[in-house]
């Protein structure tokens, strides 16, 4: 079924604060009444079910460079404003942007950097670096905010392990990253789209030594990696590398810190599921990937319609822009049994919380394995850990996780 109607809430633009704790009631309708929906006012479809975001998502018709689009906010500032050129110069060279063949060289090499043998020889520093921010919980004031005691600078610090910057920068980080993470769900706001860009601008005049370093004097970070890796007798450029560790902040620590959070106020309002999880600790895996389903960190994505393209039964005009959204997929009863029951038994390795096709998240494997770690300390060093207030998810929907989430260990 399609629709070209506007009855139904825009998760991408609202701030409702009740669609925002609760979309998925909103959600299943739109599944349910509109899995295909034109939404008039923002000129983009909206696309809901399970098999039709995987059909976008893995078809090769459906692009990215969505700066393209014939109704993109920055395209017209950027030709007046300085810091939108540079923010959408800067977010054109993301990996997550780019279509072939640019796509296929960059992944290439970046993939060097995310491989499997890599990112396990990470673990003994990210097992001591989790450690340390729960030895901080247990002389904290009760309650606390997990989110600025543990879920957020515990991530941080493993990008600065990831790019070899100091954990003393680590408010640089942050500061940066909330400037930009705005940008999930299209931001238009012109004042939001100038302090992004400004934010790149600095981050990038702060990476630009720490890279140069590493082409004189490689060290065993991933930063290095990146550096000195090659594919086809090709490397990454200054510019290149800059965009690429601007989207390893904002992906790797945004969605890696609502990751984490999310585990925790799902054991909460499960508490049966957390009794099985405290009962077998090598079930973080299993708890992780759906916590990924259940409760997707990132919810949304975007993709450009390079020609015609007919998604049941309705065809996506070339040009077109179509939001996927990868939280509702996961939550559709058609693929997932009892999908509003989260079971940390069940097999939930068929969730789209990273995507799918040749855009999947080529970082998914680390984010896994500081959440699971991130898990495996939290709840083996404080089994009586809970939730003690209520906890308002934040704007904007792409990117889901709480504001803050006061919680005891004591």
């Amino acid at each position: 079924m399609t629709t070209l109607t506007a009855d139904y809430v825009n998760p991408l633009v609202t701030t409702d604060q009740g669609f925002l704790n609760n979309p998925y009631p909103e959600l299943a309708r739109l599944r349910t009444e509109a899995p295909i929906w034109w939404c008039e006012q923002n000129k983009y479809w909206i696309v809901s079910s399970y098999a039709d975001v995987q059909a976008v998502l893995k078809d090769v018709n459906f692009e990215k460079q969505i700066q393209t689009w014939k109704h993109a906010p920055s395209t017209i500032l950027a030709n007046f404003i300085p810091s939108i050129k540079f923010l959408r110069q800067t977010t054109s060279k993301w990996l997550l942007n780019l279509n072939k063949p640019d796509h296929t060289r960059i992944r290439g090499i970046v993939g060097k950097a995310f491989s499997t043998s890599t990112v396990e020889k990470l673990q003994p520093q990210i097992e001591e670096l989790a450690a340390k921010f729960a030895d901080q919980l247990d002389t904290a004031e009760q309650p606390f905010d997990l989110i600025e005691k543990f879920s957020l600078p515990f991530p941080l610090a493993v990008i600065g392990l990831i790019l070899g910057i100091p954990l003393s920068d680590a408010e640089k980080l942050k500061s940066w990253s909330n400037q930009v993470v705005g940008l999930i769900g299209g931001q238009r706001d012109p004042k939001r789209l100038m302090a992004a860009g400004k934010a790149m601008r600095e981050f990038s005049k702060y990476l630009e030594p720490h890279i140069e370093e590493r082409r004189a004097h490689p060290k065993d970070d991933l930063l290095s990696v990146l550096v000195q890796a090659r594919e086809n007798n090709s490397s990454l450029s200054l510019e290149e590398l800059i965009s690429t560790s601007i989207l390893l902040l904002i992906a790797g620590f945004e969605t890696t810190a609502n990751l984490i959070a999310n585990t925790v106020v799902c054991f909460d309002k499960f508490p049966d599921q957390a009794a099985i999880f405290k009962k077998d600790f090598s079930k973080a895996d299993a708890v992780i990937r759906e916590v990924l389903r259940f409760e997707s960190p990132a919810q949304s994505a975007p993709r450009l319609a390079k020609e015609d393209v007919v998604l049941s039964g309705h065809t996506i005009k070339k040009g077109d822009l179509v939001w996927v959204l990868m939280g509702s997929a996961n939550r559709d009863a058609l693929q997932f049994e009892e999908p509003d029951r989260f079971d940390i038994t069940r097999d939930a390795t068929r969730n789209l919380a990273f995507g799918d096709g040749i855009h999947r998240c080529v970082g998914a494997g680390l984010a896994e394995l500081e959440a699971t770690i991130a898990i495996k300390t939290l709840y083996e060093r404080f089994p009586n850990l809970r939730v003690a207030g209520p906890a308002d998810y934040r704007a904007p929907f792409g990117l889901r996780g709480p504001k803050t989430l006061p919680a005891r260990v004591k």
